[in-house]
């Protein structure tokens, strides 16, 4: 008997020396007949060590790290994470009082999972500049049911093949290539609302989802809304998908893909991710195939309509010079990216900066005066038109400094990483606060005020240059920034062309939430009357 319990403590001994994981649990379980002549006693004894060894060996270092680190008090199993159980519209005030009072980085756990928030710009270079610590967090798998493996949700050598790939669908060239789109659909939802002018206040992003959509299936298929289904939907289904992957990481118990299964969650996920695979479908299997066609018999559009090809048929050359490049899944998770982060971005971008116009009327009339002495009697904006548009640029930073898009990023450590004096071990979420850097008031002149001279030259130079990150930065900076804010200038400039804007609400005024997006609990509501 001593010999079969010194053979087992030899075994627990070794443990600690191999790297554990499933595989290691397996050949543990397989080698149990160490087990079978012992009497009860010894075989839980042996069994509890073992399990000991184990939690230790996989979490140990994550506790000695996580000590030196300052964060709210955390319960056993399940970490930080009953502080996220509340309502909807609380969550980004939790999230900000559990992390704000503690210096960068702070810690937490949600569940067993060792998060660390980072907000200190200087930290945030380090991190964000690094090609150590790529990889996107965990959080991002809740969303691949839809998204796929597309740039949004990827790592490691795909994410940096694809970036390469696709980066040229948004060189200059290509923007100006689109600008007449944007242009068309800007048209398009200003007449939209003209119904409202002069009427009471309402919710400009009911109008501003399908003008997204529309916008970016122009740009993306050389769309003429001819569809065998019902594409409206589309917009509705990304944002119930985005609150679903929320809601899965605020539960702990929801990161078990069993309980999820469980849940009517799981059952609206499925629900929205067959129409979305019908869109696809149906795009690669008539769209991309016309496409490749016309490749072959060098009939590419030559429409005066489109000065540039598509976003589809530029993907459709990459594939027909190199068919190794992408596979048809690649493209169909590229695609739904494309479609889903622009969407959100532009959308709530355009309607957080009408509600700020509206509600200074002294920025908005130095914005039309600028956009006047640009355009002159037009009502429409080119490319010239653009770059001339510095104040106008400023208003919309602002509303990127104030609401951006995504408050919070994911990214894994895969090693040991060091951040200034510290070393961040393997195995640890690292959340970069956007939302925190951008108001705080060490780096901010009025942190919590529409101020656009914050992004006057003189006050930018003065700033840290990672104070303000609305797009990421570093190997995982978003590639469409330019195009964003190409769009973004083209829509709201025709917006204030034509109509004067209202809003009872500043910035004080306006309780937040957050999803994957930062949305406003009242709605985006606004008052506008034609601009004489």
């Amino acid at each position: 008997m001593r010999q079969k319990t010194g053979k087992c403590l030899l075994h627990l001994n070794n443990i600690l020396l191999i790297p554990w994981n499933f595989s290691t649990v397996q050949s543990l379980v397989a080698e149990t007949s160490a087990f079978s002549n012992m009497t009860p006693t010894y075989a839980l004894l042996i069994a509890f060590l073992l399990v000991v060894c184990l939690f230790f060996k996989h979490f140990g270092k994550l506790m000695v790290f996580a000590a030196q680190l300052k964060g709210p008090f955390a319960y056993p199993l399940v970490g930080n994470g009953l502080k996220f159980i509340c309502k909807k519209e609380d969550i980004l005030n939790v999230v900000l009082s559990v992390v704000n009072p503690y210096p960068s980085p702070t810690r937490l756990w949600m569940g067993p999972r060792l998060v660390v928030v980072v907000k200190d710009p200087n930290q945030l270079q380090i991190v964000l500049q690094s090609s150590k610590i790529t990889t996107k967090g965990f959080f991002y798998r809740f969303l691949e049911p839809f998204l796929g493996k597309g740039l949004f949700t990827s790592s490691g050598i795909t994410h940096k093949t694809h970036r390469k790939l696709l980066q040229p669908l948004f060189s200059q060239r290509m923007i100006e290539g689109y600008s007449h789109l944007f242009q068309k659909h800007a048209d398009k939802f200003v007449e939209r609302m003209r119904p409202h002018a002069g009427g009471p206040e309402f919710d400009v992003i009911l109008y501003l989802h399908d003008s997204a959509f529309e916008n970016s299936m122009d740009v993306l298929l050389e769309d003429k809304n001819d569809h065998s289904i019902d594409y409206k939907d589309v917009p509705q289904f990304v944002r119930r998908f985005y609150n679903i992957a929320f809601t899965r990481l605020r539960y702990v118990w929801l990161h078990w893909n069993y309980l999820f299964q469980k849940s009517s969650l799981f059952k609206d996920q499925a629900y929205m991710k067959t129409i979305a695979s019908t869109m696809i479908e149906e795009i690669m299997n008539t769209r991309l195939p016309e496409i490749i066609e016309r490749i072959k018999n060098n009939k590419m559009s030559t429409s005066d309509e489109v000065r540039v090809p598509s976003m589809m048929e530029q993907i459709a050359v990459m594939i027909d010079d190199d068919p190794n490049c992408l596979t048809v899944q690649n493209c169909i998770d590229h695609l739904m990216t494309l479609v889903a982060t622009g969407q959100d971005t532009y959308s709530s971008t355009v309607a957080f900066t009408c509600m700020m116009l509206g509600a200074h009327p002294d920025i908005q009339n130095l914005a039309i005066k600028e956009l006047r002495d640009v355009v002159g009697d037009k009502k429409s904006l080119d490319m010239d038109d653009v770059s001339k548009l510095k104040y106008l640029e400023m208003c919309i930073k602002e509303t990127l400094r104030l609401f951006t898009v995504a408050p919070f990023v994911f990214r894994e450590t895969t090693e040991d990483f060091q951040l200034g004096k510290i070393t961040i071990p393997k195995n640890v979420t690292v959340v970069i606060g956007i939302y925190c850097v951008h108001r705080d008031p060490t780096l901010w002149e009025r942190p919590n005020e529409f101020y656009p001279d914050h992004f006057q030259p003189e006050a930018v130079s003065k700033r840290h240059p990672y104070a303000y990150i609305p797009f990421s930065a570093g190997p995982r900076k978003c590639i469409a920034q330019q195009y964003s804010y190409t769009q973004l200038k083209i829509t709201l400039g025709t917006i204030l062309l034509h109509y004067e804007l209202e809003c009872q609400r500043k910035v004080e005024d306006i309780k937040l939430t957050t999803d994957i997006s930062v949305r406003p609990l009242c709605g985006y509501l606004i008052k506008i009357k034609e601009r004489v």
